[in-house]
């Protein structure tokens, strides 16, 4: 047996990097799943010259693996995309391309008609190989396609398709991180459920959502998962309201076992 924690983040473009970086340093995770890490001008953490993976890579002391898939119009080294930390040897890395759109503006993206934009943009899974104790695990890091209000769209399930077929492709043990922008009884989430373990009933969690700083509030969704192969059993699950993003973190501290106990997903 050995004991693993994993956090999950939508890090927000790096609006509250400071804070961010105290908060993974005290909780020292063996891996961590990013979403909305960026590269320069989509920055919102006030430096446009910070490559945030890289900044994160070496002031967390962590090897890492990042795919920036959108593009800024007006500077092609600006990214933004998912990332992957690990304490542990990352041997491969892989990376599923869900959806290809053009590069955009800080406009389009943020703007007063990015709800036109934002179900249309690049999307992938990152996936990483690391090894822990002779035993390979696999890690990934997913961004779902954007819907506001949260609903099932022909986009989000296609995607979840494929992110599904993917998972479904294991035998070894597995970890997944995300900010899938949909709720828990949506279909999308259920395609995932199919083939993982949705860890966000362990905790009775029904908000992941900033209840503060994230736009939709005073509303509020659970959004943000961690799913697992049956490799894995959970001692503890939480979701701390600090200010880290407009998402709330998931810390998750569980226990592999090497030998799956058999028990079928959830339904």
């Amino acid at each position: 047996m050995k004991k693993i924690k994993f956090i999950q983040v939508n890090i927000f473009k790096g609006k509250y990097l400071n804070d961010l970086i105290d908060f993974l340093k005290w909780e020292d995770p063996d891996f961590i799943a990013m979403q909305e890490v960026t590269t320069y001008g989509f920055n919102l953490s006030g430096d446009k010259t910070l490559d945030l993976f890289e900044f994160l890579e070496k002031r967390l002391t962590m090897t890492g693996a990042y795919n920036g898939d959108l593009k800024l119009k007006s500077d092609s080294r600006s990214r933004f995309g998912n990332a992957l930390l690990s304490k542990h040897e990352i041997i491969k890395t892989n990376t599923i391309a869900l959806k290809n759109f053009r590069p955009v503006t800080l406009e389009e993206l943020d703007g007063v008609n990015a709800a036109e934009i934002r179900p249309l943009i690049s999307r992938n899974l990152l996936s990483a190989v690391v090894k822990i104790e002779e035993k390979e695990i696999n890690l990934m890091s997913w961004h779902g396609a954007w819907t506001a209000p949260p609903t099932d769209t022909f986009e989000t399930m296609r995607q979840a398709k494929m992110v599904a077929e993917y998972i479904e492709s294991f035998d070894s043990p597995f970890l997944l991180g995300g900010d899938l922008n949909n709720v828990p009884n949506s279909r999308t989430v259920g395609l995932i459920n199919r083939v993982a373990n949705n860890l966000m009933d362990f905790g009775k969690i029904k908000q992941t959502t900033h209840p503060k700083v994230h736009k939709i509030v005073p509303r509020g969704f659970l959004v943000d998962y961690i799913f697992t192969s049956k490799h894995f059993t959970v001692e503890k699950l939480t979701v701390p309201e600090i200010t880290v993003s407009d998402h709330l973190p998931i810390v998750c501290e569980l226990e592999l076992n090497y030998q799956p106990d058999g028990l079928p997903y959830a339904p």
